[in-house]
C-alpha cells in the first residue's frame, strides 16, 4: 500500500498535523508501520485522497508519491497543480521544495511568485533573483524575463500589469518554440 508522510498528507488535506493524528486515533486513518527515517509517520495514500483539496485522478497519485519522495520535477508539478487549482500557499511550498535542488522550472515559478505576491508577501528582488538562478541553470523563458526584469530603463508597474507583461513573455517564448520546432506540411 502507498503511503506519504504526514507532512504531505497535511499539505494536500489543509489539515494540521494535529487533526490527522486525531483522524488517526480515532481510527479514520491508519499509520502504516510506526515512523519513517527522521520519524516521519507515513499514513495511507489512498486514505488521504479523499480528504485532498487537489482534486487528481488516480493515476495522478503517483504524482504525490514522488513529490513525497523528494522528486524535484514532481514537487514542482505538485505545486503547479495546486496553482491551477486556486490554492498558491500550498504551491509556493512546493516549489521552495524544488527550488532546494536547483530545479529550474521551480526556482522560475517561485521567482514569479514572489513578483508578483501570488502565495507569498510581494518581493520584486528576491523573485529577480530566484529567475535569475533558473535562467543561469538554462530555462529559456527566464532567461527572457531577467532581461525585460532587469533592464534599467522598465518602468515601474503595478502587479497585476507587470504579471500580464511576464505572462506575455512567456507566452512569446512558447510559440517561438512551437513555431521552431513545427515540421513543414
Amino acid at each position: 500500500m502507498a503511503t506519504i508522510t504526514l507532512n504531505t498528507a497535511a499539505s494536500l488535506t489543509g489539515l494540521s498535523k494535529r487533526t490527522l493524528w486525531r483522524r488517526v486515533n480515532d481510527g479514520l486513518l491508519h499509520i502504516q508501520g510506526q515512523t519513517e527515517q527522521g520519524g516521519h509517520a507515513l499514513v495511507l495514500l489512498d486514505e488521504v485522497m479523499p480528504l485532498s483539496r487537489l482534486q487528481l485522478e488516480a493515476d495522478d497519485f503517483s504524482l504525490v508519491l514522488d513529490a513525497d519522495a523528494g522528486k524535484a520535477e514532481a514537487q514542482c508539478d505538485l505545486g503547479l497543480e495546486f496553482l491551477m487549482q486556486g490554492m498558491p500557499t500550498e504551491a509556493v511550498h512546493w516549489f521552495k521544495e524544488a527550488a532546494k535542488q536547483r530545479y529550474p522550472e521551480a526556482l522560475h515559478q517561485l521567482g514569479r511568485c514572489y513578483i508578483t505576491g501570488t502565495g507569498i508577501k510581494a518581493n520584486e528582488a528576491l523573485g529577480i533573483e530566484h529567475i535569475s538562478r533558473a535562467a543561469a541553470l538554462g530555462h529559456s523563458t527566464a532567461r527572457h524575463m531577467v532581461h525585460y526584469l532587469m533592464d534599467p530603463a522598465r518602468e515601474p508597474l503595478p502587479l497585476d500589469e507587470l504579471e500580464a507583461q511576464l505572462d506575455a513573455i512567456e507566452q512569446k517564448v512558447v510559440l517561438e518554440v512551437l513555431q521552431e520546432t513545427a515540421t513543414p506540411a
